[in-house]
């Protein structure tokens, strides 16, 4: 399993329009291959999420620059700054 994990902090204002085309993106790239995502708030007020593939070639196929500008470009304009961005392969899994 290929793994990436996010965290953003969003532009004020623009945190319900971040969620709602996060879970649109998910839901296409789901369509697509995607093990799907989890999104996550802390408590000061930034978004992680942890999203999931069966391979990192899976992922790389789908998931170009043109993929769904519909969304992921309107997406962008929601993100203030990209603080993390980690590609990770999975070891082991001991999750329920």
């Amino acid at each position: 399993m290929f793994a990436i994990y996010f965290e953003w902090r969003i532009k004020d204002g623009a945190e319900a329009e971040f969620e709602r085309l996060w879970s649109l993106g998910t839901e296409a790239l789901r369509l697509e291959g995607s093990l799907g995502s989890a999104l996550f708030k802390s408590g000061v007020g930034r978004y992680h999420g942890f999203a999931r593939w069966p391979d990192r070639e899976t992922r790389d196929a789908i998931f170009l620059p043109d993929f769904r500008p519909d969304i992921f470009g309107p997406f962008a304009d929601c993100v203030d700054e990209l603080v993390v961005r980690e590609e990770m392969e999975l070891i082991e899994s001991r999750w329920v």
